[in-house]
Formats: structure tokens, C-alpha cells, sequence
């Protein structure tokens, strides 16, 4: 741009009455400019939902540790629903709960349940296994049922509200326990002293959720560290995700396209794995 038209337009910018008289045009040109990019990515989003109705058709996870269990409606309330149908979902600490998985538990306890992913999941591979499933948000609850229900596990998924350790049977404090922990930053009021006596011989997985809970790593290696060995595993990015995840249904597929099935969370993330000792 010539070096004098820059100028005049500068002038215009530092002038009070010339500013008044352009802001209405600068207005209307950034809500065209946001019309036309929310047109855009309508269009992208369509075909992304049409594609993704090609590939779950089935509402069932294809791949993972959970491979076979039926969503049929049921919609994630707070995570990517199309990561935990291709079997993506948080893979990151899959390996870690495989392994953690061969000590047999007596009881799943899973906070922060969502529709059900981990306690519908895990009662499907252990059907002898004691579910409770607990999760504040009441359509989450009702999905968390209805997955149970659909999957045919609603006999040992025990569904309910906010977590509170007296809602718990009593068999369950001396039960060799699993706790899945993702309660959106809430790690301060749940481990009151009741429940860390509870998981002083349990092994748990906690998602770690630093901008609501900026302090919650330190705490949890206060509470854990002298009767857990504990691991620190990092999420990946989104892009990481796309970069190397390899399933067969995301052959051939854009950059833009394997984003929006796999893509699971903004922001760095940690889960804590806490093995007890004894």
C-alpha cells in the first residue's frame, strides 16, 4: 500500500470525528466477514456430521478396550462423542488401565461418570464387578442408565447423583476398589477424610484439571504419596491425535476431518495414575 494512503488512513484512525463517522462501516464489515466464515463452517460441519453418520452407523465403539459396547442414541454429555465411538477416547492412559484391570476389583468407583463410558465399559468386561457411577449433572445420570441398560449391565451399574462416600454399602470400604476420577476440578471437596481413608488401599485414575484447579497435583501427592506409587501421564494435543492415531477409518480422510472425530479437549491436560503399595 503507498506509503500516503497508509498515512491518510492513519489520520483518519486518531481522529475522533472520522473514527465516529467509520466505526458503523467497520461494524457491519466484521459481522458480514463473521456471517460469511459461520456460512462456511456450517457447510464443514454438515458434511463432517454426514460422515460421521457413515462410519458409527452402528452406534457401537469399534475399536479399544470397550469394542462392541452399544451407544444407540445415547450422547456423550460433557466429552467428543465420536472419539469414543472410533475407540480413541483418552487412549493415553488406556494401556495403564489394562493393566490395572488385571487385579480383578471388587468395585468400580467412577466420579464424574458422564453418560458412562469407563463404569458402562468396565461392567461390560467384568460382569461379576460392583458399578458405581456418580455424576452431578441429572442427564448425565439418565444417560449413564440408559447405556447400562442398552449394554444389559443396569444389574451391577449403580447410578447416582453427586459424590458422597456414605452413599456407598458399607462391603464396599473393605473391597479391593478402582476409582475413576473426573470430576471437572472438584478434587478438593471430594477428598475429604472419609475418602482417603476409603482409597488408602484402592488404585485410582484421576483426570487432573489445572485451570479450574490450579493446585490439585501437589494436594494429590500430599494425600497419595506416602501409600501410592504414583504416575503422571500427559495428554496429547488434538493435533497430536490426528498426526498419529492410525484406524482404518480415518484413511483417506483431511486433516480437518480426522480433527472432528478424534478431536477430545482444549488446553494441556494430566491424569494422575495412583497404584496403593499395599
Amino acid at each position: 500500500m503507498n506509503i500516503k494512503v497508509k498515512r491518510f488512513i492513519q489520520s483518519l484512525m486518531v481522529n475522533d470525528v472520522s473514527w465516529f463517522v467509520v466505526t458503523p462501516f467497520l461494524y457491519f464489515s466484521r459481522r458480514l466477514e463473521a456471517s460469511r466464515i459461520n456460512y462456511k463452517y456450517r457447510d464443514i460441519e454438515t458434511e463432517n456430521l454426514s460422515l460421521c453418520n457413515k462410519i458409527f452407523k452402528e452406534e457401537t465403539v469399534l475399536h479399544g478396550l470397550f469394542k462392541g459396547m452399544k451407544y444407540a442414541g445415547v450422547h456423550a454429555t460433557g466429552s467428543s462423542i465420536y472419539a469414543k465411538l472410533l475407540g480413541s477416547y483418552e487412549s493415553e492412559i488406556s494401556q495403564h488401565l489394562q493393566n490395572l484391570l488385571k487385579k480383578e476389583y471388587t468395585n468400580l468407583i467412577n466420579i464424574g461418570c458422564d453418560e458412562g463410558y469407563y463404569a458402562v465399559g468396565i461392567a461390560l468386561l467384568f460382569p461379576n464387578m460392583k458399578v458405581y457411577a456418580f455424576d452431578c449433572n441429572k442427564k448425565a445420570q439418565e444417560r449413564c442408565k440408559t447405556l447400562a441398560r442398552i449394554n444389559n449391565v443396569a444389574k451391577n451399574t449403580t447410578v447416582l447423583g453427586c459424590f458422597d462416600s456414605s452413599k456407598l454399602p458399607q462391603p464396599v470400604t473393605t473391597s479391593k476398589n478402582l476409582f475413576i476420577i473426573d470430576c471437572e476440578g472438584c478434587e478438593n471437596e471430594i477428598f475429604s477424610i472419609d475418602l482417603i481413608a476409603l482409597t488408602k488401599h484402592a488404585d485410582l485414575i484421576i483426570e487432573l484439571h489445572y485451570k479450574i484447579n490450579p493446585e490439585v497435583l501437589s494436594k494429590l501427592e500430599s494425600i497419595f504419596s506416602a501409600t501410592h506409587k504414583l504416575t503422571l501421564i500427559n495428554a496429547l494435543s488434538d493435533h497430536e491425535r490426528v498426526m498419529n492415531y492410525k484406524f482404518a477409518e480415518l484413511d483417506n480422510l483431511s486433516y480437518r476431518q480426522k480433527d472432528f472425530i478424534l478431536n477430545e479437549r482444549n488446553g494441556f491436560m494430566q491424569w494422575l495414575i495412583a497404584e496403593a503399595i499395599s
